[in-house]
């Protein structure tokens, strides 16, 4: 199936061919919280006066802190809240439902990629840059790696900053300002997609890559594992604090 990822900013679409929305934990699908209740042969319920309690085994194949979670019922069988934990039972994500309609009606265009990209224009306050204002830098860094270079690189339309790490776990991260489509594309992206505080990246065997504000940020590295990279990205997406 196809995964398409709006960034109305750029006038760009991203598709992934990518069975992402099935194939792992989502807090925010029900038929994936049913799914994960299903297959967890060891799964945990307790009833309350209030609701019903699951306790699941999940699916972040990305993400190895995630390790389970715990969904909340009401007693019509709604979703009312899903706290994704770590070992040590601190709340790592967590998903609230202030509204659920099971008889949700939609119009056929609801889905339509040209429609929910000009939907998505409107709402959209993010305005493109030629200029990287202070990069941000990765908050986490794997023991014994420093950075040992940075390096600005002019463009036609913006400018680049390769930051080098060398060390036991050497790795790079580049941003760039993202250029703007003078028309609507859709461009094929090779990876899965990985849900980020700021947005959906890519990820692949060596890199991950996504664009936040206006900037394409690339984080790559032939050493590091795809947790540790995903590691990586998380703290330069997530604390946009610069050197």
């Amino acid at each position: 199936m196809c995964v398409y990822v709006l960034t109305p900013s750029l006038n760009k679409s991203f598709k992934f061919q990518s069975d992402w929305p099935y194939n792992n934990s989502q807090t925010y699908l029900l038929q994936t919280l049913l799914s994960d209740i299903q297959n967890d042969k060891n799964k945990e319920f307790k009833e309350t006066t209030k609701n019903y309690v699951f306790t699941t085994a999940v699916n972040y194949p990305n993400n190895t802190d995630l390790v389970k979670q715990r969904i909340y019922f009401d007693k019509e069988l709604k979703p009312e809240k899903v706290e994704v934990l770590d070992n040590n039972n601190n709340i790592l994500i967590k998903m609230t439902f202030t509204k659920v309609d099971l008889d949700a009606k939609f119009a056929k265009n609801h889905f339509a990629l040209d429609d929910n990209m000009e939907t998505a224009k409107t709402e959209d306050t993010t305005a493109p840059v030629s200029k990287i204002d202070g990069e941000i830098y990765p908050m986490y860094i794997p023991t014994g790696t420093t950075l040992s270079s940075r390096e600005t690189v002019e463009m036609d339309n913006g400018e680049r900053i390769i930051m080098t790490y060398e060390g036991d776990s050497p790795f790079m991260v580049i941003e760039q300002t993202a250029s703007v489509a003078d028309e609507h594309s859709v461009m094929s992206v090779y990876g899965e997609p990985l849900q980020m505080a700021t947005g959906v990246a890519s990820v692949s065997d060596n890199m991950i890559s996504w664009v936040s504000n206006g900037i394409e940020y690339y984080v790559l590295s032939d050493n590091l594992s795809t947790s540790e990279l995903m590691t990586v990205a998380s703290s330069v997406s997530t604390i946009p604090v610069s050197k």
